[in-house]
């Protein structure tokens, strides 16, 4: 009873609901502060001790003792900033810390059908919250709802489209990753799939109607990369055609929303909208900075600087203020959520100066800032980490039926660094897109480590978990040219499991497993159903079947 109650899934879905509060207005309410994270950080400190005491915290990976570490420097950097460090510095360092060591961090007794069990809950949970609150936007932006208070505005801004998110550019990120968790479920087979359709057109309108650029260059990779699955991915085009037809999918993706936009924002003027020119793409600039570019000439540089500042909407300027910020402790750093308090310090500005800036926008000048030189190697480390092992899991499923549901993992974490580059990034507790991408992340780390997973299920009847090799029986043969034959021993229950324990023969060679399901529907003794699931098994350990006796000293 307790470990049901207390346990890292039923976490996650608390930190989600209380991180997914912080993406809402709360300023325009006068609301400083989440009063949901005492809750978060009493349950949190709970479901760690009770994984202390049963070993289920994992130490020995290298990128779990990388990320720890990073999270460590960030604590004490804020500690050590007592100047600026208040409340909510230390809030946002304890639960970023909380999200590295229960929602990043696989436990010991992870397994496919644990993350398969959990994924049918985060799924829909998030899929409810995130496509309510993006609908309510979406009609706050066709009936021209626009109102401000403390700061902080609501509803339709000009013509971009905050909705009742605090700041659309995060919330932008996120209606990208649940267009992708729509897409794994639906991949999936879980219920109420026209429902998930429906999100994903909400989504897609909110994402293009906010005119976030960082958000509309990320959905351009993110289409282009299901696109080029599902239509291009089995032609045979040379590289060169490859390239070519990404760039133009891209490119016609970029140009569509803007062209979109334009049309949607009719219906706001008949309520009474007006029209606002902020030329938010600005293309010509953007054409000026190429030809003076192109040009080579050295004095061109200070009026290139300019531009690209006016068009990343003050990014190159923060970035300098960035620097003089981090120049104050460069080698601790300045700690958590101190970002913008130090900045109107060091301008002499109003409190009201820069209500929306609460970061540097670069995730590793954020890094660099907050937890200082140290911080900054460790997370460069982890980053590149990051990049190998999503090589390797790519290489590792890409002739499988679960490469499209990995590579919907990465498009998550990579979409929350995409935006991380120019906008809130992946260290924000404020930002449920970067606690998604963190728990997507740590699934992509766990699945590298294992043996290839079937991650989509058979069908509606049976989920596969897991499978154990029996025994083996060597002949001397050439069992690479033999086509393979099976028989089915014996079905049994254990506990939750469905057995199913075949021999495959390959010659007179015979390889015993025993494969382990979960019955979704009463299929017991289905002898259609179980023929069909060894059958489509065997491409999974062919590879292992053939190493194994290649390793062996029988040639």
């Amino acid at each position: 009873m307790f470990e049901k109650l207390i346990n890292r899934t039923n976490f996650k879905l608390l930190f989600i609901f209380y991180v997914f509060i912080n993406t809402l207005a709360l300023g325009y309410f006068g609301i400083q502060t989440n009063p949901l994270y005492i809750v978060v950080f009493i349950y949190g400190t709970i479901v760690l001790l009770y994984d202390l005491f049963k070993k289920e915290v994992i130490y020995s990976k290298n990128h779990l003792i990388l990320i720890f570490l990073y999270g460590a420097l960030l604590c004490i950097a804020t500690y050590y900033n007592n100047a600026f460090s208040d409340k909510t510095s230390y809030i946002i360092a304890i639960m970023q810390m909380f999200i590295f060591l229960l929602i990043f961090a696989q436990p010991r007794s992870m397994s496919l059908k644990k993350l398969k069990k959990e994924l049918k809950l985060i799924i829909p949970f998030v899929s409810v919250l995130v496509g309510t609150a993006s609908l309510i936007s979406l009609g706050m932006y066709f009936l021209n709802i626009s109102s401000s208070r403390n700061g902080w505005y609501l509803g339709l801004v000009g013509t971009r489209l905050f909705g009742i998110y605090f700041n659309c550019n995060p919330a932008s990120f996120l209606a990208v990753i649940t267009v992708l968790l729509s897409l794994i479920a639906i991949s999936n087979q879980y219920r109420f799939r026209i429902l998930y359709i429906a999100n994903i057109g909400i989504q897609l309108g909110y994402i293009i109607l906010t005119q976030c650029r960082a958000a509309i260059l990320i959905l351009a990779v993110v289409s282009t990369a299901v696109i080029y699955y599902y239509f291009f991915r089995s032609k045979e085009f040379s590289k060169l055609k490859r390239i070519t037809l990404n760039i133009v999918l891209c490119t016609a993706i970029l140009f569509g929303t803007a062209i979109i936009n334009k049309v949607a924002y009719i219906i706001p003027q008949l309520q009474g909208a007006t029209v606002k020119e902020e030329g938010r793409f600005q293309f010509q600039s953007i054409q000026e900075i190429i030809e003076l570019t192109m040009s080579g000439n050295i004095h061109n540089i200070p009026k290139i600087i300019q531009l690209t500042d006016q068009v990343t909407s003050g990014r190159i300027t923060l970035a300098k203020d960035s620097v003089k910020v981090w120049q104050k402790d460069p080698l601790h750093g300045i700690g958590a959520g101190n970002f913008r308090k130090m900045l109107v310090a060091q301008n002499a500005a109003s409190a009201n100066y820069g209500q929306q800036i609460l970061h540097s926008h670069n995730v590793f000048l954020e890094t660099l800032v907050t937890a200082g030189i140290f911080g900054f190697a460790v997370f460069f480390l982890f980053f590149i980490k990051t990049l190998f092992v999503t090589r390797d899991i790519l290489n590792k499923y890409k002739n499988k039926r679960a490469y499209f549901i990995i590579l919907l993992f990465i498009m998550i974490f990579l979409s929350e660094f995409i935006g991380g580059f120019f906008d809130f990034g992946v260290f924000y507790v404020y930002s449920l897109s970067a606690t998604l991408a963190w728990m997507f992340l740590g699934y992509t780390y766990w699945l590298n480590d294992q043996p290839d997973m079937p991650l989509v299920d058979h069908s509606q009847s049976v989920t596969f978990n897991r499978y154990e090799l029996v025994s083996i029986q060597y002949r001397h043969e050439d069992i690479k040219r033999m086509n393979p034959e099976f028989v089915i021993l014996n079905t049994r229950d254990d506990l939750d499991d469905y057995i199913i324990q075949v021999q495959y023969m390959l010659g007179k060679s015979t390889f015993v497993y025993d494969l382990y399901y979960s019955l979704n529907k009463n299929k017991k003794d289905n002898e259609t159903l179980n023929k069909t699931l060894v059958k489509e098994f065997y491409p999974l350990i062919e590879d292992e079947i053939k190493g194994i006796y290649a390793q062996s000293e029988i040639k």
